[in-house]
C-alpha cells in the first residue's frame, strides 16, 4: 500500500469523527456501527472492544455476549479519533476511553467498508475503493 493510499483512507474515514453511534448490529461474521447521520461502518474481519486498556469483548466470543454487552457499551458514544496502521489495521477511538481494534486479517477480503458522505467506501488489501452514491456525477 503506498502511502497516498493510506492517507486517503485515513482521510476517508476520519468523516465519522464527530458523530455519535444509534445503532450496533452483530451477526455471525460482521459487525455494523450505525450512525446519527446514516454514516455506517461494518467490518467482517476480526475485531475487539477495549475499554481503558481492558478488553471487554471480541468477535470470537458467543452471540449473546455480542449483542447484549456490545450494545450497551458503544451506544450514544462518538467517535474522538481514527487510527489506521501501515498493516492496515483500524481503530475506531470512542469517548470515555472505549476503542475499537479491526484486524487486518485477509489479503482477498475487505478489512472494512463504509457508508459515508462521498459514497460506499471498501478498504481491502491496503487500498481503498470509493463508489460515490447513485445519481452523483463522476
Amino acid at each position: 500500500m503506498s502511502i497516498a493510499e493510506l492517507d486517503h483512507a485515513r482521510q476517508l474515514l476520519s468523516g465519522l469523527i464527530g458523530k455519535g453511534i444509534v445503532g450496533v448490529d452483530s451477526y455471525e461474521y460482521q459487525l455494523r456501527l450505525i450512525f446519527g447521520d446514516k454514516s455506517e461502518f461494518s467490518t467482517q474481519s476480526a475485531w475487539r472492544l477495549i475499554f481503558r486498556n481492558n478488553l471487554l469483548i471480541g468477535s470470537g466470543d458467543p452471540k449473546n455476549l455480542v449483542s447484549g454487552e456490545f450494545l450497551k457499551h458503544l451506544s450514544g458514544l462518538k467517535v474522538v479519533s481514527i487510527l489506521i496502521s501501515d498493516l492496515w489495521d483500524t481503530q475506531l477511538l470512542f469517548e470515555n476511553g472505549y476503542f475499537l481494534e479491526v484486524f487486518s486479517d485477509s489479503l482477498r477480503y475487505e478489512t472494512w467498508e463504509a457508508h459515508l458522505q462521498v459514497g460506499w467506501v471498501i478498504f481491502s488489501e491496503g487500498s481503498i475503493t470509493v463508489f460515490p452514491p447513485a445519481g452523483a456525477p463522476f
